[in-house]
């Protein structure tokens, strides 16, 4: 076998990162092509978000943004992740780009806030 130099180590590292980076472009580029693809759920189809769920309780989900301290007043209206979609019970409900496929309260709030620019 033959012995690695600096050079040829550099030149492999090089080439291998240039395929993982290469690869990762087109496995994105396929599997958001898919997405694109799939037809939305009618809004009466998707069901509230469980506080309980798993991503939900990751990112500390609470449907009362007034019982998160950690909300400083910020909620999924004033959120770029939210959408408005309808009213339910007198309830303000959307959408969440966090939580796809689920509705959220107008008035929750999670840690995954950002204000809308």
């Amino acid at each position: 076998m033959s012995e690695m130099n600096r050079r040829k180590f550099l030149t492999v590292a090089s080439q291998v990162v240039g395929v993982a980076v290469f690869s990762r472009g087109i496995f994105k580029g396929l599997f958001s092509a898919a997405q694109a693809a799939e037809p939305a759920k009618p809004l009466a189809e998707l069901k509230m978000l469980d506080p309980k769920d798993t991503l939900a309780s990751a990112v500390k989900y609470v449907e009362d943004y007034k019982k998160a301290p950690t909300s400083k007043g910020n909620h999924c209206v004033s959120c770029q992740f939210y959408a408005k979609k309808e009213v339910k019970a007198g309830k303000e409900v959307g959408t969440c780009t966090i939580f796809q496929g689920k509705l959220v309260y107008g008035n929750a709030f999670c840690n995954s806030y950002s204000k809308k620019a």
